[in-house]
């Protein structure tokens, strides 16, 4: 077995056709499938199920591509170790975050971080929490930016800051309080995130503590789609503040404190503990910590609006 095996493996398996994965690899695809048959052939069990023009990897295959992605991703850090030793500024940083994270904190981030490490190749993945704890597991990203507690002796957390949440509601709907007990969101109709996002089990658990049950009309993976949808009058939503601060001026939308009690949830940087960190995860992790900080600062004394000058230190 060779490593070209392994990445013409990878690049079927991503793209689920054997003509794009060999534009992909460079090669032709007849070329493409004989590699892949010989790679079969050597292990002795079938890694694709072959549909039509589509492929679909079988249980060996999930089984193969969780070992191949580990042994790529290995080889690219000790290149990039390696490099390092020698001042070069170059490689690959994979970064998993928050999709509510990735609106006031990722954009900041990756300004400064580009003009820093320009010939790094930076990619940044929308996920939910349990996705970005399992893909650095899995090898398949160097940090993550998610939800705390994280409990797994494999990860190190460097914990971001504690956000609040709060109830969104369009500028119309009749709520007169500034502040709302949490107990009093019995009967609203709300738009969350569905059941397998960390934000939403955290809503349902901080409702279960009061004795009620939120009643969800609507449930969206995108927290932009959720403002729009409350904001055309679908329900309301709780969101992460910070987050909701920055779209508010777009819409005709108003926050509800929500208290007693108040939810909130702590976000921090996650990577695995026993793998070689670059020093460009090293500068991210470094660079993450500062822009929050400023952000948490300028919040405090109510100049939300320089946020966008952030960018220029």
């Amino acid at each position: 077995m060779e490593l070209r095996h392994l990445r013409y493996f990878l690049a079927v398996a991503d793209a689920q056709n054997f003509s794009r994965a060999a534009e992909t690899v460079h090669v032709s695809q007849p070329s493409l499938s004989v590699q892949i048959r010989a790679l079969e052939e050597e292990l002795g069990i079938r890694l694709f199920d072959r549909l039509g023009r589509k492929v679909v990897l079988t249980r060996a295959g999930e089984i193969f591509r969780e070992h191949a992605e580990r042994v790529m991703r290995e080889l690219e850090q000790a290149s990039q170790s390696v490099q390092e030793l020698q001042g070069a500024r170059k490689g690959r940083l994979v970064v998993g975050s928050l999709s509510t994270v990735n609106s006031y904190l990722i954009p900041l981030l990756v300004a400064r971080f580009k003009r820093r490490f320009p010939g790094i190749h930076l990619r940044i993945q929308a996920q939910p929490s349990s996705d970005i704890v399992a893909s650095l597991l899995a090898n398949r990203l160097d940090l993550g930016i998610c939800l705390l507690p994280v409990v797994d002796d494999r990860l190190t957390t460097t914990p971001l800051f504690d956000e609040r949440l709060a109830l969104v509601a369009p500028a119309s709907f009749p709520i007169r309080k500034a502040r709302l007990r949490m107990r009093e969101l019995a009967g609203l109709p709300l738009v969350l995130m569905p059941v397998d996002y960390c934000l939403r089990k955290m809503i349902e658990a901080e409702c279960s503590k009061v004795g009620i049950e939120p009643q969800v009309v609507l449930e969206m993976t995108s927290p932009e789609g959720i403002l729009e949808a409350v904001a055309e009058g679908a329900g309301l939503t709780i969101l992460p503040e910070l987050y909701v601060r920055l779209h508010l001026r777009r819409r005709c939308l108003r926050t509800v404190d929500l208290i007693d009690p108040t939810p909130r949830h702590s976000v921090g940087l996650v990577h695995p503990t026993n793998r070689y960190q670059s020093l460009a995860a090293r500068e991210f992790a470094g660079l993450c910590q500062s822009i929050v900080r400023e952000l948490l600062s300028a919040s405090r004394e109510g100049a939300s609006q320089r946020i966008g000058s952030v960018t220029s230190g």
